[in-house]
């Protein structure tokens, strides 16, 4: 009787070291390219800004991100990716055609990040680009105050101006095209944005999703731009802003 508990002993001692040997592998298998959202934690939100592209998809280290194709001018708000290594490409959704690789990213995400693409430009005419943003690396406003930058991605490429309810601010002054300026620090409460050319400051953009804005305390807002300017219809000119933190 002895004998056989203590062989039983045995084996069990043995199998626990197998797995106390195996289970570093198993782990370490789990930190790769099919890494979760959770150990990630970085998202993304995706604006396809070009108003003749078909939707697209974007892919991360060869993977699809995201549940759903990115058609123009709809934010598809924050999602977490699945891989943060390269490349990052931009990629046509359409199932008729082949895929085609639109964009390159050169960036690399990091984890525990929140970041915007905004894809801007024309597919036609062969100047499709892009504007990836770090969303949430400025300091928090101090209390009662907000924290507001624009993104210029409209077409012509055209310097732009911004006031804040009737002034202009110098950081919002003659910015060009693809330009991410600097956050603006503004009290908590109700802005009305106007967008106009630097070239032509008496002409106000139509821009209605830029009117009654609220601002809230110790938030960040990007103010963006989108569309061509004089055109009137689904590719008009228009504006509009979003919440990173």
């Amino acid at each position: 009787m002895t004998i056989k508990n203590n062989k039983s002993y045995i084996f069990f001692l043995s199998l626990f070291a197998v797995f106390a040997v195996i289970m570093p592998f198993i782990s370490s298998c789990g930190k790769g390219g099919a890494a979760t959202s959770v150990g990630l934690n970085t998202q993304i939100e995706v604006l396809n800004l070009s108003p003749d592209l078909q939707p697209v998809n974007l892919y991360i280290n060869f993977l699809q991100q995201g549940t759903n194709s990115f058609s123009y001018s709809i934010n598809s708000g924050y999602f977490f990716v699945n891989s943060i290594d390269t490349p990052m490409q931009v990629r046509t959704a359409s199932t008729t055609t082949n895929t085609v690789n639109l964009l390159n990213i050169d960036s690399l995400l990091l984890p525990n990040h929140k970041y915007s693409l905004f894809i801007t430009g024309l597919y036609l005419t062969d100047s499709l680009t892009y504007i990836l943003t770090r969303d949430d690396t400025a300091k928090t406003p101090r209390v009662g105050f907000g924290k507001l930058r624009f993104v210029n991605a409209s077409l012509p490429r055209t310097n732009l101006n911004i006031t804040v309810n009737g002034t202009l601010d110098s950081t919002f002054t003659n910015v060009p095209f693809k330009k991410v300026t600097n956050y603006v620090q503004l009290p908590a409460g109700i802005y009305t944005f106007q967008v106009t050319p630097t070239n032509s400051p008496s002409t106000i953009l139509p821009t209605p999703g830029l009117q009654s804005i609220t601002i809230q305390d110790s938030r960040l807002y990007t103010l963006y731009t989108n569309g061509i300017v004089g055109r009137t219809d689904t590719s008009a000119f228009a504006g509009a802003v979003l919440t990173n933190r």
